[in-house]
């Protein structure tokens, strides 16, 4: 029982571990990420909840430098050079199978974000960076990705190996945000557990 406890601590604490330290990249180097290790994040992305397990999102990877820059010309939110971007779809075709009303559904977009996390968690214990972006054309994307109308780009994340940089906080961030800085128990405004 010490033993079980034990491993699931360490497990624990290396999980930890890797939320605490991943960071948003903003310049990546010029190396390729490799095919293996974008599996490993497709994998997570896989692993990700789902509501109702509907899956009807679709990841298309893109290495080509040429592609990755037409994204970067409809993407405003793009500042980074990544080698690698994995785009997050809404499959409109098995949203409707599913009987998923899209404009009324926002677990679908939990869905986006829950295998976004995964895929930015497996990076970094990859030794990879990640950056999220969120600002970008849709129809623009679809159009330089030449991806079909049942498809709706909704994420883009940057995937490479990480440049040095110095990390800078915008103006008036605070560093110091604890747990019990963001938690209520039990009714608002109680602090602590009774």
């Amino acid at each position: 029982m010490a033993t079980e406890m034990s491993a699931r601590d360490t497990r624990a604490d290396t999980v930890m571990e890797v939320i605490r330290t991943r960071r948003v990249t903003r310049s990546f180097t010029a190396e390729p990420v490799s095919v293996d290790h974008l599996r490993t994040l497709l994998e997570a992305a896989r692993w990700a909840v789902s509501a109702g397990n509907r899956r009807i999102h679709k990841f298309l990877v893109v290495r080509d430098p040429a592609r990755i820059q037409l994204v970067r010309a409809v993407a405003p939110g793009m500042l980074a050079v990544p080698t690698a971007l994995i785009v997050i779809c809404t499959d409109t075709t098995k949203a409707a199978a599913e009987q998923v009303q899209l404009e009324k559904d926002s677990s679908t977009l939990i869905d986006v974000g829950t295998a976004a996390m995964n895929m930015m968690l497996a990076a970094h214990a990859l030794g990879l960076g990640t950056c999220p972006v969120t600002s970008f054309s849709q129809s623009g994307v679809r159009t330089v990705l030449d991806l079909p109308d049942s498809l709706i780009p909704e994420f883009i994340l940057l995937v490479g190996h990480r440049a040095p940089q110095r990390r800078v906080l915008r103006q008036g961030a605070s560093t110091k945000l604890t747990v019990d800085d963001l938690t209520y128990w039990e009714r608002y405004g109680h602090t602590t557990p009774e």
